[in-house]
């Protein structure tokens, strides 16, 4: 078997530069010779060193300005009901300043990234920008008429209701008892007679309600049967008995107004506030469709993209 002479083996040739490389290297030789172009590379040099020299200078320049001062200030004074003096508003000034340095070194140190307190404060932030932005213009009398009248339900005064109630309470003898108490008085009334809280327990309220809306009773009696009925059962005649969480009741409906419908000049500055308020929500939708626009939603979860 015959020994391999290593060294008499031939050596591979060294990787030759890519073809276009070799075609541009003599012009770029030749170029970086030439003194104009040292000297623009001598500049780009130094233009690129001074704005990282001045990137850091500004990132550790607090610069504390008389509106800053003043905003100080004025926060003051809503605080504490008066302006600040020299002494306490140079102790604001340095603690601004303290709190400017260590929020700058936490944003150095990324200590905001996944903080979930920080993205709610910068998303309300951005929120009130936008609102800032697309502040929406005085209604005029037109636009409030028409709002009125494509929203006339939100401003009609309910129907409200005059009742008396007789009162049987569940504690004495128990709930059945109660009740049949109840269903044993109701036979013995006489329609004319619009109240007789005497026939029954004494009870913790009033027994006598006037123009009472739906939402006052509900308030007083819960949302029990009994509430229900005061809503529903026709005046002049007494009716039960109903539950509600204090017991049973027997119940005679006085009156009833209708709902109604105000003149738009009696809540014209709730309509206005509801105008404006539905006009600024209208442009934050469309000012953060304009922004959402330019991201891509990514569902790993679901394989998908938007």
């Amino acid at each position: 078997m015959a020994d391999i002479d290593h060294n008499s083996a031939e050596a591979a040739p060294p990787a030759r530069p890519p073809l276009g490389w070799r075609r541009v290297r003599p012009f770029a030789a030749r170029a970086l010779r030439e003194p104009l172009v040292q000297f623009l590379l001598a500049g780009l040099a130094l233009f690129i060193a001074g704005q990282v020299y001045a990137d850091h200078v500004n990132a550790h320049r607090i610069i504390v300005t008389p509106a800053h001062v003043a905003q100080l200030a004025n926060d003051y004074a809503l605080q504490f009901g008066g302006k600040p003096d020299p002494a306490t508003l140079e102790a604001l000034i340095r603690r601004d300043v303290d709190d400017e340095v260590l929020f700058r070194q936490g944003r150095a140190l990324r200590l905001d990234d996944g903080d979930q307190i920080v993205r709610r404060r910068v998303v309300q932030k951005m929120q009130f920008l936008m609102q800032d932005l697309n502040a929406p213009a005085e209604p005029t009398d037109a636009q409030l008429a028409a709002y009125y009248q494509g929203h006339a339900a939100r401003y009609a005064a309910p129907a409200r209701t005059s009742f008396s109630h007789i009162f049987f309470s569940s504690d004495t003898a128990g709930d059945a008892a109660a009740k049949a108490r109840a269903q044993a008085v109701l036979k013995t009334l006489d329609d004319r007679t619009a109240r007789a809280p005497d026939r029954g327990d004494p009870f913790p309220d009033l027994y006598d309600f006037a123009a009472y809306e739906p939402g006052q009773v509900k308030r007083v009696f819960g949302r029990t049967p009994f509430a229900q009925a005061v809503a529903t059962t026709p005046p002049g005649r007494w009716a039960g008995p109903f539950r509600s969480g204090y017991g049973w009741h027997l119940l005679y409906v006085t009156g009833r107004e209708a709902a109604a419908s105000p003149p738009l000049a009696s809540v014209r500055d709730a309509v206005r506030t509801d105008f404006l308020q539905d006009a600024q929500d209208a442009a934050n939708k469309a000012a953060f469709n304009r922004l959402a626009h330019g991201y891509q939603v990514v569902r790993l979860d679901k394989g998908a993209g938007r």
